[in-house]
This record gives structure tokens, sequence and C-alpha cells, in this order.
């Protein structure tokens, strides 16, 4: 993985910019900073994609040896000795787990027989994992993008950038700070593309979001835990907050949870809003929020 696009502009001169990406976790990492130094962004590109690399040499279950990989190949056959960060990841992703009603679970697809108790086993002093089931099969793919964010977020922050936008992939994003011209960074979710949907904007200040749905070509990737079963659902699940793994963690178990069972789960996480969008053929858009949304006195002002 190498940074495939470095940009630096000073047309502004009271705000310069600069734009890098570059190919992670199976999509794309964008990340824009503004009022930096042409060196300094370029060497925050550079440690951004090296963190994510790393991340994802740890996080990938279909690369050999990757530490996700080989607790999928072996972990079925006994306890398997995890380094401390993977450890720390397998201990949040059970406390989500019991935090969504079990609607966020990463063993989710997983051919086992449907259950309510977690799909694996840690032993917190030999730091060990072990599977459960012949089929057990853990996957960080609701999980590893918002931890990321929240990593690199942490970075580019201590180098003493205040204003910022980190995107993966239009589904997880974070951003520092506000605009430049406004008071928020305003971004765009376009809920179903192939129904030409109108864009809803959301306002992102010192926070981060989650986008959850169908995948871009159309495809329904987030499975039940409870039936083992895709979910199909004609709706698109937007959750925003200060940290970008409880947004991608809330997104992914709220589009998975039946109506009935969202209030529930988002009473359990104060400060962060969710969103339904749901679309017609025609390209209207019913917008349902769920749990209390908080005022925003400022940033709602037109």
């Amino acid at each position: 993985m190498t940074v495939e696009e470095f940009r630096y502009s000073t047309k502004n001169a009271l705000y310069p910019v600069a734009y890098a990406s570059m190919r992670a976790m199976h999509t794309r990492l964008e990340m824009v900073l503004v009022g930096v130094a042409e060196a300094l962004a370029r060497e925050l590109a550079e440690a951004v994609e090296a963190d994510t690399a790393r991340m994802e040499r740890l996080f990938n279950r279909h690369a050999a040896g990757a530490g996700l990989n080989v607790v999928n190949m072996l972990g079925r056959a006994g306890d398997v000795a995890v380094d401390d960060e993977l450890f720390m990841v397998l201990e949040l992703c059970e406390a989500f787990r019991r935090g969504t009603e079990g609607y966020f679970d990463i063993t989710a697809c997983s051919e086992r027989a449907a259950d309510t108790t977690a799909g694996y086993t840690l032993d917190a002093a030999a730091h060990t994992v072990r599977l459960h089931g012949a089929g057990a099969l853990l996957d960080l793919g609701g999980f590893a993008k918002g931890y990321a964010l929240e990593r690199l977020r942490q970075r580019v922050s201590e180098a003493g950038v205040q204003q910022a936008v980190l995107n993966f992939g239009d589904s997880s994003i974070t951003a520092i700070g506000h605009h430049p011209y406004g008071e928020w960074w305003p971004i765009g979710v376009e809920p179903d593309a192939r129904r030409s949907a109108v864009a809803q904007e959301f306002r992102l200040r010192d926070s981060a979001m989650s986008v959850s749905g169908r995948g871009r070509g159309g495809e329904y990737h987030i499975f039940d835990p409870h039936s083992g079963e895709r979910v199909v659902r004609e709706e698109t699940m937007v959750v925003e907050g200060r940290s970008a793994l409880v947004c991608e963690v809330l997104s992914t178990a709220l589009y998975a949870a039946p109506a009935a069972r969202r209030e529930g789960i988002m009473a359990r996480y104060e400060g962060y809003t969710a969103t339904a969008l749901r679309c017609g053929a025609t390209g209207g858009c019913e917008v349902l929020r769920i749990g209390r949304q908080p005022q925003r006195k400022d940033m709602d002002k037109e």
C-alpha cells in the first residue's frame, strides 16, 4: 500500500489545503488537511499510510499470516495466542456485542447455528482466543475502519492539525474542527445511487459518522447475528457522534436490528444520533430519527 495521490494547493494563502489518497482495507482512504505546511502534510500522509497498512496486516482475515487470519485458521482447534492490540480489539468487540443486544457480532457470518452467545472465548491471563463451532469465523469488517480512523485522528491531531477530514470509502468519516468557511464540515450521503436519491447533508464538527446499508453494487452484505441470514432491508443507516469506532459499530448493529429494538440500543450510547434513510423507487427519501436527538443550537442555524 502506498500514497497513490498527493496534492497541495496554496491558491488561498490563508488556508492552504493538502489532499492525499490511498487504497486501504478494501476501499479508498482520503485525507484533507487545512492550514498545514506542505512538508508536514506529506509527512502525515506517509505516516497515515504506514499506520493503516500495519492495522490492515493485523485485521485482514484473508491475508495469510495476518493476526486475525491466524486466529481463524487455528482457533477452532485450540487456544491461539494474540498480541496485545488484537486481544484488546476482541475485548472491545465482545463489549459492543453485549451493548447492542447481539446485533453487532464479529462472528455473524460464521457457518454456525444462530446463537445469542459469543462465538469465541478470550483468556485475559494468557491473551488467547478460542473459536466455538466447526464453522466459526471472525470478521472485523464492521469495526476495523472505525478503529483505524480513531488512531489516525489521534496522530493528525497530535501533529497540531486543527482542521481536517478523513474519509474511508464514503462510509466512515471523521472530522477535526470545522470547514474554514463554515461552522461544520458538510457531508453528503447518497442513500441509493441506483435510484438517483437526493443526497442528505450531515454536519460534522470535531465528530464522526458512519453509513451502513447495501454495498455500492447493490449487494446485501450485513448479517443478522441472531438468524445467521443476510439482512435484506431497503434503507441506509447513518450514525453520528464523537467516536468513529462507536459510529461504525452502531450503524452496523442498527441496520441489522429490527426497528423495535433500535431505540433500546441507542439509549445505551449517550451523545450519538442515528438516522434511517428509506428511499422509494422514484428517488424520494423518508428520514427517520432514532433515539433522543440532542439540541445543536449553533449548528442548526441556516
